[in-house]
This record gives C-alpha cells, sequence and structure tokens, in this order.
C-alpha cells in the first residue's frame, strides 16, 4: 500500500512538473515584442514602422526602402531613417500620413524610397538610427535583401527606378502648383523642401563651374 502511495504522489509531481515547467523554465513568447517577418519594427509616440527591410534592386546597388507604417497620432508624421556603416552613410525622409500607409511595393500606389548603400548587399545588415517627430533614441538592425526569396521578388526594382530626376532651377519655374506636389511627394519631400533642395543643387552647380 505504501508503495503505491508513493508510485501515486510521484506520478502527480511528474504531470504537475510537466504541465508548469515551460512557464517555469521558459519566457512567456506571447509577451514579448517581435518582428514577425525579415524585416524590424520600431514604435514611437504613436507611429509604428513595421517589418522594415532594403531590397536590392536589379543592379544590387540601390536599395528600396520596403515597410508598412501604421499613424495613429491623428496627424501626419515627421520621419527619418539614418543608415551607418563602415562604407555608406545614407538619410532618408519622409512623411507617413495618418492611418496604415504601405511603401516599396511597385505594383501598387505605395510610395518609393529608395537609397544607395555603397560596399554593401544582400545578406548583410546596416545599422539605422529612427527620428519620430523628433524622438530619436531609436536604433535596429535593418536586413538588406534581395529577388532570391519569391516573396521579395515583386520589391526589386529596375534600375534608375524611385530615383529622384534631376530638376534645374528653369525646370522648377515652369511647373504648376500640382507638378511641384506631385514631383515633392516622388522625392519624399515637402514642397518647401523640394523647392529649397533644388535651388541649392542649382547653386552648387554653378559654384563647381565656377571653380
Amino acid at each position: 500500500m505504501k508503495n503505491r502511495i508513493a508510485a501515486s504522489l510521484a506520478l502527480a509531481a511528474a504531470l504537475t512538473l510537466g504541465m508548469s515547467g515551460c512557464s517555469l523554465i521558459a519566457h512567456n513568447a506571447t509577451g514579448v515584442e517581435y518582428a514577425p517577418s525579415d524585416g524590424v519594427q520600431v514604435t514611437s509616440d504613436g507611429v509604428a514602422l513595421r517589418n522594415i527591410m532594403l531590397v536590392a534592386d536589379e543592379t544590387g546597388e540601390n536599395f528600396n526602402l520596403v515597410f508598412t507604417a501604421v499613424n495613429e497620432t491623428g496627424a501626419p508624421a515627421n520621419v527619418s531613417l539614418n543608415m551607418t556603416s563602415d562604407t555608406a552613410d545614407a538619410t532618408i525622409d519622409f512623411v507617413a500620413p495618418e492611418g496604415t500607409t504601405s511603401f516599396g511595393n511597385p505594383d501598387s500606389d505605395d510610395e518609393l524610397l529608395v537609397t544607395p548603400l555603397d560596399g554593401l548587399q544582400a545578406g548583410q545588415t546596416v545599422k539605422t538610427y529612427f527620428t519620430i517627430n523628433g524622438t530619436g533614441d531609436l536604433v535596429e538592425y535593418v536586413p538588406l535583401l534581395d529577388g532570391t526569396l519569391k516573396e521579395y521578388q515583386a520589391y526589386v526594382l529596375p534600375e534608375g527606378a524611385g530615383a529622384v530626376p534631376a530638376i534645374s532651377v528653369a525646370d522648377l519655374a515652369k511647373m504648376t502648383e500640382d507638378e511641384l506636389a506631385a514631383a515633392a511627394k516622388e522625392a519624399g519631400e515637402t514642397v518647401e523642401e523640394f523647392t529649397t533642395r533644388v535651388a541649392a543643387e542649382a547653386a552648387e552647380a554653378l559654384t563647381s563651374k565656377a571653380g
């Protein structure tokens, strides 16, 4: 009888440990925030950038920034990404509209944000500093991918796609307000930022010629 009681107690103890062992040893995975795909994510004060990745174009030299922005602040959000490595430094500035907006799919109306990253290639990561509405203490290592995997082939851009076209001050003066707004949107800038940049580039070009 004593042996049976001892055996029953041992069995009960084993079952109890078996059912509770996972929670005793491992963290509860459902309580941990993580990126569900190959990309990374950052969140700051009502703005979330989800599944962020950079996909190489056909040349392998320029990268398409692919992600989804979820802006619940009730107003457009200013976002800046500064990517840095031993061989490359690049900055992408854009505005995340209210609500959910996708970026990077050339087969849709998604905005395209493209940047060169000298010396980097698919399979690596690039250290990226994020600034969202002035908050800048956000750092992630963004993965660089290509079209090797079928699910990313749609994001591989042809050479030159997404590049900001060269515009002279003369061209700028001929543009209508709608054309200016469209060109600024394509460049990922406000109209003021766009016109200021074009004017500055023209002045720099003139200075270089004079020198």
